[in-house]
C-alpha cells in the first residue's frame, strides 16, 4: 500500500494520509481522497503512481514550470500594480531573485498535497495544491489529467474533469 496513516475527515468528507514523493516534490507528501463523492483508495493508488513517473516526464515537468513560471510572473506584475500589499510584493521580490539566479518556480512552492476526486470515465486526473508566495490567500493548484497539464494558477476547487473553460487562464494569453 502507498498510502500511510489514512484516516477519515468527516467535516471534508475525504481520507487524508501521506505517501512517498518521488516526483515534483521530494518527501513526505500528504494526499486527500475524496471518498463521499466516490474516489476509493485503489484509484487514488494509482493517481501516487502516474504523479511519482512525471519524475520521468520531462515533458511534462518542464510544462509544469512554464504553467507556472507564467503564473508567477503575472502575479508578480498584479501585486506591484495594486501597491497596497507590501508583504506579499516583498515575498515576490525574493522569488523573482530567485528565479534570475535560474531557481526552478517549483522550488518556492511548500507544504504540497495530492488531491483525489472520484474518476470520470477510464483516465487519471489529480490535482497538486501547494502554499506559493505569490498567491498566499489561494493556494497554487496544478491539475493533470492523463499526461496533460490542464492548469496551474490560483486553487479554485477545480476538478480534472472538467471543460477547457473551467481552466481559462488570463496569464496563458
Amino acid at each position: 500500500m502507498l498510502i500511510k496513516d489514512m484516516k477519515y475527515d468527516e467535516n471534508t468528507g475525504s481520507e487524508r494520509g501521506k505517501f512517498d514523493s518521488v516526483s515534483l516534490f521530494q518527501g513526505e507528501m500528504v494526499i486527500v481522497v475524496y471518498t463521499d463523492d466516490g474516489a476509493s483508495v485503489e484509484y487514488s493508488e494509482k493517481c501516487i503512481e502516474h504523479y511519482n513517473d512525471l519524475a520521468n516526464n520531462g515533458e511534462m515537468l518542464a510544462e509544469i514550470e512554464d504553467k507556472i513560471t507564467r503564473f508567477f510572473l503575472y502575479m508578480y506584475d498584479e501585486w506591484k500594480k495594486m501597491g497596497i500589499y507590501e508583504d506579499i510584493v516583498s515575498d515576490c521580490e525574493e522569488v523573482m531573485k530567485g528565479y534570475k539566479s535560474g531557481r526552478k518556480l517549483t522550488d518556492f512552492l511548500s507544504a504540497p498535497a495530492l488531491y483525489v476526486d472520484a474518476p470520470e470515465g477510464e483516465g487519471i486526473g489529480y490535482c497538486i495544491v501547494a502554499d506559493c508566495p505569490w498567491e498566499p490567500e489561494h493556494q497554487c493548484e496544478i491539475i493533470i489529467r492523463d499526461d496533460t497539464v490542464l492548469y496551474a494558477g490560483p486553487c479554485e476547487g477545480e476538478t480534472p474533469w472538467g471543460d477547457e473553460d473551467d481552466y481559462y487562464c488570463i496569464w496563458e494569453e
